[in-house]
């Protein structure tokens, strides 16, 4: 348990939650109606394959510092594996789809299975041979606040505000790319130049929300804000904002729960924080919750 007044931890764990949040939600609007829930979850596992194999070299004499095992060391090669993980699922999904007549999804389906087996088989081969490594690998699992430290809080604020404040300022042509591509390719601007910034968007927050949220949960931060947006406007400027506001409360939410309740993943508080957020809207929200379309209905 972290105390909320006087821990400095706490103070930046709570910010890091934010601020992936925010940036995560935002994104998640333009990923939901690009449909594309399931990749993330492809995705998410091939982040965690990739974060274990490269610790599992590093314990072999593979690491760039002498010390192998030191915080700031284990931070740069879970992140670089992260990332190094993700771009290999990205191509193995491409090579699947051109290669195979079954729908992408049932391809992302049948990898995310996969390679959470493989994830969970490594995991467990880690907790019997005990060492270094087994301290923190639950991380990856349901996901931990208090794994992103203060050495690391600065290199996340600076991808989550650049995913932001561009995605802010491309947003009337990545409205057009994602609805339609085909319109956007007649224009005089670069279609696959935007359609790159989003999957580049993509693979640093997935790689960034592993750690926060889990393999399991990762996609939840990205979806349930958006999905809670749309039920509160049409207008998808507001629904971006309102996605993000979304992501930041219920990441700060979930972290502050997570830090003041002992055995509680900050994973799988934020999921529920975020599913609460989005019941209530359900409920009341004046365009498409139940309770706005029962008045409706009446008149």
């Amino acid at each position: 348990m972290l105390e909320i007044n006087n821990s400095f931890l706490f103070q930046t764990m709570l910010k890091n939650a934010v601020f992936l949040g925010f940036s995560a939600g935002m994104l998640g609007v333009f990923i939901s109606y690009q449909r594309r829930s399931i990749e993330i979850n492809a995705l998410s596992a091939g982040s965690f394959v990739g974060t274990l194999l490269l610790l599992l070299m590093s314990s072999f004499g593979l690491s760039i510092s002498p010390y192998i095992f030191g915080q700031v060391d284990k931070d740069i090669y879970s992140f670089t594996g992260s990332i190094l993980g993700i771009l290999i699922m990205i191509t193995i999904l491409n090579m699947l789809y051109k290669t195979n007549k079954l729908h992408p999804h049932i391809i992302q389906s049948l990898m995310t299975a996969v390679l959470l087996g493989v994830g969970i088989t490594l995991v467990t081969s880690i907790k019997q041979a005990g060492g270094a490594l087994d301290s923190g690998i639950d991380v990856y699992l349901f996901g931990e606040a208090t794994s992103l430290t203060d050495e690391k809080f600065y290199f996340l604020r600076i991808i989550t505000l650049t995913v932001i404040v561009l995605l802010l300022l491309f947003f009337r042509r990545l409205r057009v790319v994602i609805f339609n591509i085909d319109m956007a390719k007649t224009t005089h601007f670069h279609t696959m130049y935007y359609v790159h910034l989003i999957n580049i968007f993509v693979v640093c927050l997935v790689a960034l929300s592993v750690k926060l949220m889990g393999v399991f949960l990762a996609v939840s931060i990205f979806l349930i804000p958006a999905v809670t947006a749309r039920l509160w406007s049409n207008r998808l400027f507001i629904i971006t904002l309102l996605s993000g506001f979304f992501g930041g409360i219920g990441g700060g939410i979930g972290a502050v729960i997570a830090g003041n309740i002992s055995n509680v993943s900050s994973g799988i508080s934020i999921t529920i924080v975020l599913s609460m957020m989005f019941f209530i809207s359900l409920l009341i929200a004046p365009y498409k919750g139940l309770l706005g379309v029962w008045l409706r209905g009446r008149k």
